[in-house]
């Protein structure tokens, strides 16, 4: 370790970095080792993602949903405000942008999921989406003056950032168009590229049946393959097309490009993890959460607040010769909103599905509580 002082790197500063950094920095006082902690980030702005519906929908402000990220990391982090360009893994550099150098003894990658609309040659800006804050600015505008016709909700391509997400906006547009009186006027369709609306068949069998006694019709085996943007038709790899007045496309995602440009990632940039150590595989000292990762659970703000806990254990018992590593069971939860005032929950692991009930008003509130919350103690690390 480089001068007798631990430096950890940490790519990211969304949830999963910043539960790492706080976490981590109490663990590393205790081992009474100088260490310096330092996060890389290209914004520092901290966005609530779950937010999202509710700005489509403009029952919530952006402001309010975009923090400063500095001021929710431990006031001893070294905060690099600049994008990453390579990570040089057998030196153990960190490269940014502007040539700075920054040496790590361990690293660990929360850069996320990037939104790619690029990767596709149909996409234009006639097309919405609800992924980014100002993507859902632009959504609640469109919905607001839209009257009569007929909306789509469609997957670009799988994976994509917290998997409710596209179901939940179906079923509160059309409880939307229900309070303005007009969901006579409006068809709602939404596309899944499965065999049914919702992945975790558990979860489909409560979900399924609210969304066809709403009236929201579910196209199954809907690959997208193309959009014709002019003519208002979406193209399905199995052969079918679809008339559309307003089309909600969730955007494709993929890794962010410096991690396959270092070798770390393939080419879609999803970075090869442990599921249980969350170590990346073939590389020293190197840990992964959150949406960059290949494990196969949600891509969720949830997924990396569990992990997070884990890296910083491992990281700590490293440090101190402590090889009984901390395992992740793969636990996620989350709320999934069925219509304005009820929601699901959803609690689950890699060995127990999850069993959601009943949609209710409990989880409503507790997830209008739970914005605020996550603010003040779940990123700072507290829970």
């Amino acid at each position: 370790m480089s001068n007798n002082t631990v430096n950890v790197v940490i790519l990211g500063a969304g949830t999963g970095g910043t539960i790492v950094a706080n976490k981590l920095n109490k663990k590393l006082k205790k081992t009474k080792k100088p260490f310096q902690l330092t996060v890389i980030d290209p914004s520092f702005k901290h966005v609530y993602q779950p937010g999202f519906l509710f700005t489509m929908f403009k029952k919530d402000k952006t402001h309010s949903i975009v923090k400063d990220g500095k001021k929710l990391l431990p006031k001893n982090t070294n905060m690099i405000e600049e994008k990453v360009k390579k990570v040089e893994t057998k030196d153990k550099v960190v490269i940014t942008e502007s040539g700075t150098k920054v040496p790590y003894d361990y690293l660990v990658i929360a850069t996320g999921a990037k939104l790619s609309p690029e990767k596709v040659d149909w996409w234009d800006d006639s097309l919405y989406h609800y992924y980014s804050p100002e993507a859902a600015d632009r959504l609640s505008e469109k919905i607001e003056n839209f009257r009569e016709g007929k909306i789509i909700i469609a997957i670009g391509e799988i994976p994509y950032k917290c998997p409710p997400a596209p179901i939940e906006g179906a079923l509160l547009l059309d409880d939307y168009f229900k309070k303005k009186g007009i969901r006579d006027k409006v068809e709602i369709q939404y596309c899944s590229p499965l065999d049914r609306a919702f992945s975790i068949k558990t979860v489909n069998e409560v979900i399924e049946p609210i969304m066809n006694e709403k009236g929201i019709e579910v196209e199954t085996f809907f690959n997208v393959d193309d959009v014709d943007t002019e003519e208002k038709v979406l193209y399905s790899l199995e052969g079918s097309d679809l008339d559309y007045d307003l089309l909600i496309m969730i955007p494709p995602h993929t890794g962010q490009p410096f991690l396959h440009e270092s070798g770390i990632a393939g080419k879609s940039g999803w970075v090869p993890t442990d599921r249980e150590t969350l170590r990346v595989q073939d590389q020293e000292n190197m840990y992964a959460l959150g949406d960059t990762t290949d494990i196969p659970t949600s891509k969720a703000g949830s997924t990396a607040h569990y992990e997070a806990p884990i890296i910083a254990e491992n990281i700590y018992k490293d440090i101190i010769g402590d090889t009984n590593l901390t395992k992740y069971d793969g636990h996620v939860q989350c709320f999934f909103l069925t219509e304005f005032g009820k929601s699901l929950f959803i609690d689950f692991n890699f060995e127990h599905p999850p069993k959601p009930g009943k949609p209710s008003r409990f989880w409503w509130w507790f997830k209008l509580f739970f914005k605020p919350f996550y603010f003040r103690a779940v990123a700072k690390g507290l829970v």
